[in-house]
């Protein structure tokens, strides 16, 4: 099927879903015009692609305002199915910005209660954005100055310690040569957190 085609048949769907059909009466429409299911399956995510797009924000502005979306008249004409997928995107991207706002509190330096305390529990729990902002904290702390410093310094310490002891003894130790280049290479990388985990 092209592109063209698709999306002609994903507008149609996408209108009959706001209360003319459900999902599975469609689904079952366009297999009695011979499509595959392989089209059928694209055609349905684009049909909520776009009611995603329509009714986004309205989804949005209820999520955030605690109101009940299934007594809405706004959204009585949606199949139940499709407003809870498009429900729960939304509440994806709401807990994803709850993420983004642990990162920026964490480098800005905010006090680790008052960023819990920041923290929408209804879109992310209280146990993820704790184990989140510990996390950063960590990260921030060996991405500081001091601990890569302290990392390259002992990693130069170990190659040095191996000289010495080659010189002294006369037997090379391979281990403390190799511990020092992983201090070395630990020292000037760093730690980056991903959010979308």
């Amino acid at each position: 099927m092209d592109y063209s085609k698709k999306v002609a048949i994903a507008s149609r769907v996408a209108e009959q879903l706001q209360g003319q059909k459900n999902a599975k009466e469609i689904e079952a429409d366009l297999k009695a015009e011979g499509l595959y299911e392989k089209d059928i399956l694209a055609v349905m995510i684009s049909a909520r692609n776009i009611l995603g797009e329509k009714y986004q924000s309205s989804i949005r502005e209820y999520l955030l305002g605690n109101k009940d979306l299934k007594s809405t008249e706004e959204f009585n004409s949606l199949d139940a199915e499709i407003l809870e997928t498009i429900t729960n995107k939304e509440i994806e991207k709401l807990a994803l910005e709850e993420k983004r706002k642990i990162s920026k509190l964490v480098k800005e330096n905010i006090p680790f209660n008052q960023i819990l305390e920041q923290v929408d529990q209804r879109f992310l729990p209280i146990e993820k954005a704790q184990e989140l902002a510990k996390k950063h904290e960590i990260a921030k702390y060996n991405n500081s100055g001091e601990t890569r410093t302290f990392h390259i310094i002992g990693g130069i310490g170990c190659i040095i310690l191996t000289g010495i002891l080659f010189a002294a003894s006369g037997r090379l130790f391979y281990v403390l040569p190799i511990i020092g280049l992983i201090l070395i290479v630990k020292g000037f990388s760093t730690e980056v957190i991903k959010i979308d985990d």
